[in-house]
This record gives C-alpha cells, structure tokens and sequence, in this order.
C-alpha cells in the first residue's frame, strides 16, 4: 500500500512539475518591426525624478498588425540621437504582451535626458484581448488591455 501510495504521489509531483515548466513554454518572442524614434522633443540636465510622468500610449490594430506608438519615452541624450538606437522585445505569455524598450548599449551617452516618440509594429497577432505591459514607463511599468 505504501508502495501504491508513493508512486501515485510522485506521479502527482512529477505532472504538477511538467505543467509548471510547460508554463514557461507559453511565452514567445514576438516579431517586432518598423522600430523608430522622433529626434529629440526636448531634454534636460536634471535627473528624470524630476519631470513629471510625461508617458502616453496609442495602439492601432490591423489586419494582424499592432501599430504603437508611446509618446514621451525618455532615453539619454545620446541614444536620441542614433536612429534605430532603440531596441524593442516584445513578448507574449498568453493575453500578455510585455514590451521592452531598451537604449541599445553601444549607444554614445551624454549628461542630459531626451523625450522622444518612439513607434513600432508587432506582428502576428489574432484577433482577442491582451494586456501591454510597459517596462520602460517612466517611472514604474504600466500596463493596458486592448481588444481587438
């Protein structure tokens, strides 16, 4: 009996186990194209703590496209002034789509922070709900659900 017991625990643990691990398996690098930024709106020298919460965000859907578009992004001077000096990895995790805007680390950097509008297309979405995280939000990441 204790036998029986045992296995069937570790059968349990061992599924339990596979579904968990399988969970990471939901998430995919989606394909991110047509990545660009505005020259500089305007900068300052001052620590970003300063400027008040400039970010906004707009999201445009067709034919299996997503257009966005997030004003007031904040970067380092420097990557401002670099087109294509922002990386964007979006990835998918069911109805969630987390979006990273990175400065690229090759980028010059210089003592002051740029607002710029940086758009991009993300391709290969169905029709459906899904939450956008951003990670680059100034200051803490913010999240939005759009239907489709």
């Amino acid at each position: 009996m204790k036998k029986v017991f045992f296995l069937s625990a570790m059968s349990v643990f061992l599924l339990l186990t596979a579904i968990q691990c399988g969970n990471k398996d939901n998430e995919t690098k989606l394909n991110t194209r047509n990545v660009h930024h505005s020259k500089c709106l305007f900068h300052t020298d001052d620590d970003a703590k300063y400027l008040e919460d400039p970010d906004s965000v707009d999201v445009e859907y067709v034919n299996g496209t997503v257009h966005v578009t997030h004003y007031n992004l904040l970067v380092n001077c420097g990557t401002a002034q670099i087109e294509g000096g922002i990386n964007v990895t979006c990835i998918r995790n069911g109805s969630t789509i987390d979006i990273y805007e990175r400065e690229d680390e090759n980028n010059p950097q210089a003592n002051c922070i740029c607002v710029v509008n940086n758009e991009f297309d993300i391709n290969g979405l169905k029709n459906g709900t899904y939450t956008f995280v951003f990670h680059s939000w100034y200051p803490e990441p913010q999240s939005f659900t759009y239907t489709f």
